[in-house]
């Protein structure tokens, strides 16, 4: 059986949220056009001011994902960051037995509906790939529109799609490139992808390609299909709400199984009351039992329990066990919601990262990585997988502490131009202090682009002041008339 392996090595966002435009080249960009390899530490860390583009970069990757998965883009999430000619782009690379691509996906997105029902739709979509043999050879692509957003075009019969490719003859024996039309009415239907959904990946799996070009192609859907699907892991900052709330702690798992591959969310409930489906429980031990041989290693004495409980059937007849869930030190057990915010996000998020440490197949892709963590206990985290985790990480924050950690290659600054939005660090020497270089660039520039809108701190102090006034006491005058009818009035209540 051929291994496939993925790699996301570039994201570029074009006016999306408050980004004009922002590109980010990750660690292997540069291996994978010159040597078609990976090589080296996958990890980015993103760094900048308040609301100038990294969650945005974030929410640009969930949106891919959501789009080569085959789902809808949630319009409660997203469609308040997308205008009407918003595009994604992102480039893989795709390494499947002895077949090496270099994948580029682009989407135009657009918002439509009316306000009682709106979404996010997918306008057009462009999927182009180079083979590698001795250099990369020329490029191929193929592109769609989807005209179908309205219901009411679905019955105009000039209304058409088309595959768009300088080499579409080749991809004519594609069983989902004769049922084009009908692909674009399901797709518009449901909010998704043309290229990437439901009927295309069954069609791929169950009418094998013969020509080589349309391999080429059924391979690459396939692959960046599985990949969004199993593999790429987006942990968004919405789940700090549930953890400060103190409602559950949403454990973020990834584990590979014989026959099946377990990723997503599962919440474990901080007051030491849970259920879970039958089928998952075993799964679920497992996890926990890993979870707590990292957790000895990063907070000493802390364990996690879990006490089976009673099994029942529910109203959709599914089997439930009741789990009872506790943190445990030095022998004394309690409930996990009096753990501090830190402890409780390491606990979300060690699976995951138990599983980049180990798997060259995994993007983890997290937002504000440093929420609530002990400086030193991050930086310490940051290195270990720095020098030593196999899959790839991208994480935004703003602990600076990663500076002292990670090459100045593996930092990206976030800047006050929305054109440009994002650069690396230039002039850093072999001894300059990376965290104290970068703060001196917030201050004082020095960069393509400046990092920071630098305001003195007499303007604050001044916008403070003036504020106060506003909201100063307001000194009523009333007449004698009126205070003798409320002075009687609140005597009657009396």
């Amino acid at each position: 059986m051929k291994t496939t392996t993925v790699r996301l090595i570039k994201c570029e966002l074009h006016r999306v949220k408050n980004v004009n435009k922002g590109t980010i080249e990750f660690m292997n960009y540069v291996p994978v056009l010159r040597k078609a390899e990976l090589a080296g530490s996958d990890i980015v860390g993103i760094y900048g001011q308040n609301g100038s583009g990294k969650t945005a970069m974030i929410e640009g990757l969930d949106i891919i994902r959501h789009i080569l998965t085959g789902q809808e883009i949630p319009f409660h999430e997203y469609g308040g960051i997308l205008c009407d000619d918003s595009e994604v782009s992102a480039l893989f690379y795709v390494e499947k037995g002895e077949g090496k691509y270099l994948v580029d996906y682009e989407v135009s997105l657009s918002v439509a509906g009316s306000d009682s029902t709106p979404r996010v739709v997918v306008k057009k979509e462009k999927l182009a790939y180079k083979i590698r043999g001795a250099t990369w050879k020329h490029e191929r692509s193929i592109c769609v529109s989807n005209p179908f957003y309205e219901s009411s075009s679905i019955l105009d019969t000039n209304a058409a799609v088309h595959l768009e490719s300088k080499h579409a003859d080749e991809y004519s024996e594609i069983e989902f490139v004769k049922s084009l039309q009908n692909i674009a009415i399901y797709s518009a239907q449901r909010n998704c992808s043309i290229l990437f959904n439901n009927l295309v990946t069954n069609s791929l799996v169950h009418n094998p390609a013969k020509s080589d070009e349309a391999k080429n192609i059924s391979e690459i859907i396939l692959s960046l299909g599985f990949f969004a699907q199993n593999r790429m892991i987006v942990i968004k900052v919405s789940q700090l709400g549930d953890i400060n709330r103190n409602q559950l702690i949403p454990i973020n798992i990834y584990e590979v199984y014989e026959n099946a591959i377990l990723q997503g969310c599962l919440p474990l409930l901080m007051n030491g009351n849970g259920s879970l489906p039958a089928p998952i429980y075993p799964m679920f031990e497992s996890i926990i039992d890993a979870i707590n041989i990292a957790l000895k290693a990063i907070i000493p004495n802390l364990q996690i329990v879990i006490k089976r409980g009673a099994v029942e059937v529910n109203e959709k007849g599914i089997e439930i066990v009741h789990v009872d869930v506790f943190s445990e030190r030095e022998g004394n057990r309690f409930s996990t919601q009096y753990e501090s915010e830190g402890i409780k996000r390491i606990i979300s998020l060690l699976n995951c990262l138990i599983a980049v440490y180990n798997d060259p197949q995994i993007c983890l892709i997290v937002d504000e990585l440093d929420s609530g963590i002990f400086e030193y206990l991050l930086g310490e985290l940051l290195g270990v997988l720095y020098e030593e985790a196999k899959g790839q990480l991208i994480f935004t924050s703003h602990n600076l502490r990663a500076f002292e950690k990670l090459s100045v290659k593996n930092l990206i600054c976030s800047t006050t131009n929305p054109d440009e939005r994002f650069i690396r660090l230039q002039g850093v020497q072999q001894n300059n202090n990376r965290r104290d270089f970068y703060i001196r660039a917030l201050v004082l520039g020095g960069q393509k682009e400046s990092l920071y809108e630098q305001d003195e701190l007499d303007s604050i102090g001044y916008a403070f002041r003036k504020a106060g006034k506003v909201s100063e006491p307001v000194t009523l005058h009333f007449s004698e008339r009126l205070l003798e009818k409320l002075s009687q009035r609140a005597a009657e209540e009396t």
